[in-house]
């Protein structure tokens, strides 16, 4: 931060923007102290207008478009050399034609072409003003037609002779096409020090109010206090003589000196404007970084007698809250909202390890002088410097809400630079940007400076759509990225019917002999869009069954060239208009697939074809970032299940094997006899699975009692277990009673215990009630043994 002022002999504080210098001159300080895709902005077409290598072209931009046929685009270059007389890097702004002409080449607008001007002192000529190095272009504003640039850096030593300079800073403005020019110096006076105005710095950030009155920063006033000046541009022109050089304007407005406890504060660091009071006269909001104990504050200000009307207070000391601050309507209530930038904002991960990454405070006005808690955004990136430029940039994507910019100037590689693009709802900003800008140009001696100036909602390309500037004093560069015209499409899939019979087999396939069940299907869509072509050719995808995995048998649906999907496009020749195009849609033989429950998706995917769009300035549409280009519907196969569509089984099983125990050692098979029966409604894809135990092996089904139905079953194994899995049928209808017969082998029974479990179950596909009871059949093993016991009578022997 820049050092705190107190009150001390004149020259103890350093000009209030030597901070702002340093943290833009010294890679590797990016501490402020004195030893800086919204998602249809088009990135390929840009305009990039170059300025004198090191004049820090790029510090300030704005949009010069004084007419409906001009447009250009000013850029201050505060360390650019000039042709006026004696003076080293006076700073300079550029006028830079819109369209480019040629390599896009700017030229230095003659605001001033004077010398210093001096006062005869013991006989000789000693200047009183210096110009040399006053940064004149690190502010410039545009208001309908009207220019003005400030040099906040410009020196002083008043008419008395002293050695002393104090940097009172100055503005000059243009009007009728930089045809006429006039100077405005509002703390230049007989008895500048810093007590009074010698160090205000005027100019040090500026803006209009909507009637065109001039609103002027100076936080160097009044031991860096600072102060708000307005004036009437008109009053500046009609009044200004160049001889003339302390005069005062009657119409001047300024905030006046508060008690020592506001020093150090820096009042008008930023300034804007804006109607916070419910009446026609509108507000200036000023920020003052440095004020409420160094947690800085925002306040709105009474423009009419300059009194302050109501703060908002930063929440973190030495973030600087108040650094920038925007007046926009977000969310399109109609009643003004206050942004501020606290870019110096920490935070605290860990109390030990901070990281400063900054912050952005949105607040919403509810009624007049009313605001809501502030909606907080949070910078990604340590030292990236979140914040420290802002612009509202009006309704970039034409959705009804403003949209809002914010820079991070020394945030990405190489400290590029990013711009950050949030679109605005109706509670405020959303959280994640919808596009961001990246710094594409490196700079080695300071950092590239990629978004730390911004300017907005102004249309410079004609097309109904506000267009961004930004630029990147490092590199001496400045950007301008129009917004493309956004194309919202309303996309329908229409089927008829919704539910497809497999009996109805109507339709006959083409190239084919065999008729199929059907259904048509048409595919219509229409588009809106403030300004775009008169013809929309989207690329449309239709994709049948478009959830089945790849690798299921079949899919359930084609189309008349035995495909899945199909790519078409659809050619909408006016806005709001309705194109459609059908298409007949075939279903495979039922032997051809098993799933009959699943809704069939069908998803219609559009985007638009580029290469219908005409080359050259213009910028080409996009298709709406807020809305998903995939459409998508579902059909359904008539099953058995009464009007609903909708089939709920009562799956019933029982099974007890054809002996209670198995005797080890016995080389007979055992058969389980299973009764599957359903007394609800349809049961799809129904299976009984029978899990096999360790002791046993599966030989086949039984096929020579006619009282057992003979089913398709198969042997599976899944990991480590082993299972029987009988078809029951798809369907398995209401009332189905099957009666089966399983055998098995039970070869291992030397290691077993008492007994061993056979588990079934019956499942289906169904949603509702899908599985049948669960059956566990306990068989018991027995070891039998035959004992024969003979006898031997010994022989008798004679005496």
């Amino acid at each position: 931060m820049s050092p705190g002022a107190s009150r001390g002999p004149r020259g103890s504080q350093a000009p209030l923007i030597a901070p702002l210098c340093c943290a833009a001159a010294a890679l590797g300080m990016l501490l402020w102290s004195p030893a800086c895709q919204a998602f249809n902005l088009d990135v390929e077409k840009l305009t990039v207008y170059s300025g004198p290598k090191g004049s820090y072209f790029g510090y300030a931009v704005d949009f010069h478009i004084p007419d409906a046929r001009t447009a250009s685009v000013l850029v201050g270059a505060p360390k650019a050399n000039t042709s006026q007389p004696d003076i080293v890097e006076g700073g300079a702004v550029y006028y830079c034609p819109w369209p480019a002409e040629g390599s896009a080449q700017c030229r230095q607008i003659p605001f001033d072409t004077t010398n210093n001007r001096k006062i005869r002192v013991n006989g000789t000529k000693e200047p009183i003003e210096f110009k040399s190095n006053q940064w004149f272009g690190a502010t410039v504003k545009a208001h309908k037609g009207k220019v003005v640039a400030c040099a906040p850096l410009y020196h002083w030593r008043t008419l008395k002779p002293t050695p002393e300079k104090d940097p009172v800073g100055t503005c000059y403005v243009a009007i009728q096409n930089f045809s006429a020019y006039a100077e405005f110096s509002p703390c230049r006076n007989s008895n500048a020090d810093p007590e009074g105005q010698g160090y205000c710095q005027a100019g040090f950030s500026l803006d209009f109010y909507k009637n065109g009155d001039l609103i002027v920063g100076g936080p160097g006033s009044f031991y860096w206090q600072g102060q708000v000046i307005t004036a009437s541009v008109a009053d500046i022109i009609a009044n200004y003589s160049f001889k003339d050089i302390l005069r005062k304007l009657a119409g001047e407005k300024q905030t006046e000196v508060a008690p020592a406890s506001y020093d150090d504060s820096y009042l008008g660091y930023s300034v804007a404007a804006g109607e916070f009071t419910g009446d026609s006269q509108q507000e200036l909001v000023a920020g003052i970084p440095r004020g409420a104990q160094n947690f800085g504050y925002v306040s709105i200000i009474n423009s009419t007698d300059m009194t302050f009307i109501q703060n908002f207070t930063g929440e973190q000391m030495a973030s600087y809250f108040g650094y920038t601050v925007v007046v926009s309507d977000v969310n399109s209530d109609g009643l003004d909202d206050v942004l501020v930038g606290a870019p110096l904002f920490m935070e605290r991960e860990f109390e030990s390890n901070p990281r400063e990454v900054g912050q952005i405070y949105l607040y919403l006005q509810v009624s007049s002088l009313l605001f809501r808690d502030p909606q907080i955004l949070t910078g990604t990136e340590t030292f990236g410097r979140f914040g420290s430029a802002m612009a509202h940039l009006g309704d970039l994507n034409q959705d009804g809400y403003n949209d809002i910019a914010i820079g991070v100037p020394f945030a990405g590689k190489d400290q590029r630079g990013k711009v950050l693009i949030y679109n605005g709802n109706k509670d405020g900003l959303n959280t994640k940007p919808s596009q961001v800008l990246q710094g594409v140009w490196a700079s080695h001696a300071v950092p590239s400076g990629f978004g730390f100036t911004l300017r907005g909602d102004s249309d410079i390309d004609k097309n109904d759509y506000p267009d961004l500037i930004v630029g990147a004093f490092g590199t001496g560069k400045v950007a301008v990225y129009r917004a493309r015209p956004v194309v919202t499409v309303d996309a329908q899939l229409l089927l008829h019917p919704m539910i497809i019979n497999l009996e109805n087999k109507t339709c006959q396939v083409p190239d084919s002999m065999t008729s199929a069940a059907c259904f048509s299907l048409r595919v219509c869509a229409s588009v809106t869009g403030q300004s775009i072509a008169n013809t929309i050719v989207l690329m449309a995808e239709v994709q049948l069954d478009s959830l089945k995995q790849k690798g299921a048998i079949k899919r359930t649906l084609f189309l008349d060239n035995h495909q899945a999907h199909r790519v078409f496009p659809l050619v909408i020749k006016r806005q709001k208009s309705h194109q459609c195009q059908d298409f007949i849609v075939y279903l495979r033989d039922e032997t051809e697939f098993r799933d009959k429950l699943s809704p069939i998706n069908i998803s219609l995917n559009y985007s638009l074809d580029e290469s219908t769009f005409k080359e050259g300035l213009e910028v080409k549409p996009i298709l709406n970032y807020y809305r998903e280009n995939i459409v998508s519907e579902q059909a359904h196969i008539l099953v058995d299940c009464g009007e609903d569509n909708l089939c709920v089984p009562d799956l019933k099983l029982s099974a007890r094997p054809d002996k209670h125990q198995v005797i080890i050692g016995d080389e007979n098979h055992l058969m389980l006899i299973i009764n599957a029966r359903n007394e609800g409604e349809g049961a799809y894809e129904a299976e009984l699975f029978v899990m096999i135990p360790e002791e046993a092996d599966y030989v086949g089904i039984e096929r020579n009692n006619k009282g057992f139905r003979p089913l398709s079953c198969e042997y599976k194994m899944e990991n480590v277990t082993r299972m029987v899995v009988c078809d029951l049928g798809n369907p398995m209808v209401s009332g189905t009673n099957y009666s089966l017969g399983l055998r098995f082998a039970v070869p291992r029974l030397e290691k077993t215990n008492m007994s061993i479990n056979f588990d079934l179950q019956i499942r289906s596909s169904n949603k509702d009630n899908p599985d049948s009871n669960f059956v566990s059949l306990q068989i018991n093993i027995t070891a039998v043994a035959q004992v024969e016991i003979r006898g031997l009578e010994p022989p008798v022997h004679d005496q």
